[in-house]
């Protein structure tokens, strides 16, 4: 038997009650008028599928073309090749309602459908170049307990109100690397013997790869907190407060990534998204 040199681990792993709050009117009266519009790439992936790491040089590239504090990327890892260690019971589920195989990805959503990668960059501009409706913010710096924190969420509106619907808060824990040996860790590799890849020559399974940017958690429920319609008005603000219990996980290599998603059949939307360290603070922009 193979032994697993885990660097990270998903079943330690223990969330809490989710709270929800408006912000008290006489300390913050008005969310900013305008916002930095993020996009959000959600793909998915497996440790046994040998096209999968092609998706993840795609997602840095587009990364690095926008900035990585305007495009982020989350990693839905499935079973769908085999064996994958890092696969939980939501991101198989939001494989098996979004993905168009491996490795395709949901940029903010649009269509209702995941994509191939070589639409991601056109989407990520399409969303980056539009009128932000919401902005977040995020203070994960509050630790209350050895790695257990309280992360509070802030959705503000801009300055028109939010279009009548269904608009959801939800976070999600994303480790920024996670590595392994043996069967669900190695990667299979198709790119071993093309010349010119970036993995030409890593070897098929590529061994102790280090997966970026793995789903870990929702933070409450992966379908979120709807969003209250009196706070969907121009200039207010909302507050969701998640307990988060993390023993036995490095917090050094965890994200929060938070989003507001418009909820609809015809055209599903994440109206914005913000990331930010555990342990530190992400404020308005």
């Amino acid at each position: 038997m193979k032994k697993l040199f885990v660097l990270a681990t998903i079943a330690s792993l223990a969330l809490f009650s989710c709270k929800k709050k408006t912000d008290d009117p006489g300390t913050v009266t008005k969310a900013p008028a305008t916002y930095t519009a993020k996009a959000l790439i959600e793909w998915t992936t497996c440790a046994g599928c040998p096209y999968c790491p092609d998706g993840e040089i795609y997602a840095a590239k587009v990364e690095t073309k926008y900035g990585a504090d305007v495009v982020y990327d989350v990693s839905m890892h499935n079973l769908y090749q085999g064996a994958d260690g890092m696969a939980s019971d939501d991101s198989k589920a939001f494989s098996d309602a979004w993905s168009a195989g491996n490795p395709t990805g949901a940029v903010n959503r649009i269509t209702g459908k995941c994509v191939g990668r070589d639409q991601w960059d056109a989407k990520c501009s399409d969303v980056t170049t539009s009128d932000a409706k919401c902005g977040l913010s995020i203070d994960a710096s509050k630790s209350t307990g050895v790695n257990k924190f309280n992360v509070k969420v802030k959705v503000g509106v801009g300055a028109a109100d939010l279009p009548a619907g269904k608009y959801y808060v939800i976070g999600y824990l994303v480790n920024k690397m996670m590595k392994g040996s043996g069967s669900g860790w190695d990667q299979a590799n198709g790119y071993n013997g093309t010349s010119g890849h970036a993995l030409f020559g890593k070897g098929n399974p590529i061994l102790n790869y280090e997966h970026g940017h793995v789903f870990m958690k929702a933070l409450g429920t992966m379908t979120g907190t709807v969003i209250d319609p009196a706070n969907m008005k121009a200039g207010s603000l909302s507050e969701y407060s998640y307990d988060v219990d993390l023993a036995g996980i490095d917090i050094s290599t965890v994200d929060v990534v938070a989003y507001v998603y418009f909820k609809s059949v015809s055209a599903p939307y994440i109206e914005n998204v913000q990331r930010v360290k555990l342990g530190e603070n992400k404020a308005f922009d």
